[in-house]
């Protein structure tokens, strides 16, 4: 049953959704796609992502699945993440969660074409970069910091090509 704050909730006027079509909204679209992801210089399948638009093209999902690790022994990882222009500090947010428990929030920019967002706080410091490269296919890579981004340390580099 509804209380009267609920049904006074309810009652009153929604805001009108907005148009994410628009540059900002938009500039990670060119990760939207089924793909195969190896590390970047081999051709070597370690993953499947499928990323898709979501809530009426103002968020991009991602269900990523890692099957072999590193040393090309089988592997059961998965990631989630939700990705969204946020208009009213006009920053990109990503909300990740793996197979592992880990949550991250990254906070970041479109920058020359590519998305990037950091997490963490003080010293240590996560950065992701994905941006689109030839051939319609996307590289993502992840880096580390442990001096509050004074330098950075490769964590890994994927190639996402798309799948067939």
């Amino acid at each position: 049953m509804l209380s009267v704050l609920g049904l006074s909730l309810l009652l009153q006027a929604q805001p009108a959704p907005i148009d994410c079509s628009d540059a900002d909204h938009s500039a990670f679209n060119f990760w939207v796609g089924d793909w195969i992801v190896s590390p970047t210089g081999t051709e070597v399948d370690v993953a499947t992502s499928r990323i898709v638009s979501v809530a009426n093209g103002c968020a991009v999902e991602e269900a990523y699945h890692q099957t072999m690790n590193r040393q090309g022994q089988p592997l059961d990882y998965r990631g989630h993440s939700y990705s969204a222009f946020d208009a009213a500090d006009g920053r990109w947010k990503q909300f990740y969660i793996d197979s592992n428990g880990v949550v991250t929030m990254f906070v970041g920019d479109a920058v020359d074409g590519a998305i990037v967002v950091v997490a963490g706080n003080g010293d240590n410091l996560q950065r992701m970069t994905v941006r689109p490269i030839d051939g319609g296919r996307v590289r993502q890579n992840g880096e580390s910091s442990s001096d509050g981004g004074a330098t950075w340390s490769a964590t890994y580099d994927f190639t996402y090509r798309p799948a067939d």
